[in-house]
């Protein structure tokens, strides 16, 4: 997995819009694209799979537009079980269908593949950054600022970037954080609407939980939501 990733893109920054957790909401995705400038940029905060039922074509959908996402904590469990589970047969908490993880809607919607989009899909997602700076933006998929300075550690291949809450205060956040010249965007934890701080932004408004799927501008921090599409809850 990649540890950082620096995008240059002042000089076009309105075209990039950060999406929140997808989490195999596909038809819901495509809504709100729709309604996002033709020419946009997307950057997604990560969580593209499980709960859902098309994480499969969230991926690809991703892969082949060419747009760019951090790593989220389920992304993580993907890599670190798919194999196992769709090779090997083996079980664990993230393939089993009454855990909380989702990973058997996953498992399910590659069961159909019959060609190589399953490896395709994992390749890409060993690369995912666990942030992305760009412009003043700080990109991760759990409320990554009070990490900020610490980013770069490889101290427990800093799980925190894509694990911390907003809510879970701890001790080893950093001292001053609160006062980080950066806006950290970010996911993870599921707010009614965006949630907009003084130095951060939680995007994630719970599109798998029956809410609605949100995307905010990097420069101007508009924000565009659709309503979960009924249709991601029911599989073809």
């Amino acid at each position: 997995m990649c540890t950082i990733k620096n995008i240059n893109v002042s000089e076009k920054l309105e075209k990039y819009w950060v999406v929140g957790d997808v989490h195999g909401c596909m038809f819901t995705l495509e809504e709100l694209v729709a309604k996002l400038p033709k020419d946009s940029e997307l950057i997604f905060v990560g969580d593209l799979i499980d709960r859902g039922y098309y994480s499969k074509e969230v991926v690809e959908f991703i892969i082949e537009n060419n747009y760019i996402s951090v790593l989220g904590n389920h992304e993580y469990f993907f890599i670190k079980y798919a194999k196992d589970v769709i090779y090997k047969n083996l079980t664990n908490d993230w393939s089993r269908s009454k855990r909380r993880f989702g990973g058997f809607k996953t498992i399910k919607s590659y069961q159909s593949t019959k060609d190589d989009t399953l490896l395709r899909h994992l390749s890409f997602i060993e690369k995912l950054p666990k942030y992305l700076e760009i412009d003043n933006c700080f990109i991760t998929h759990g409320f990554g600022l009070p990490y900020y300075k610490r980013k770069d550690s490889l101290s427990g291949d800093m799980v925190d970037l894509f694990t911390n809450r907003i809510h879970n205060i701890s001790l080893d956040w950093e001292d001053g954080w609160q006062e980080y010249k950066v806006i950290n965007i970010f996911g993870h934890t599921p707010f009614d609407n965006v949630l907009f701080g003084d130095n951060y932004i939680g995007i994630d408004t719970g599109a798998v939980f029956g809410n609605k799927l949100s995307a905010v501008n990097l420069k101007t921090k508009e924000v565009v939501s659709q309503e979960v599409i009924r249709k991601d809850f029911k599989a073809i």
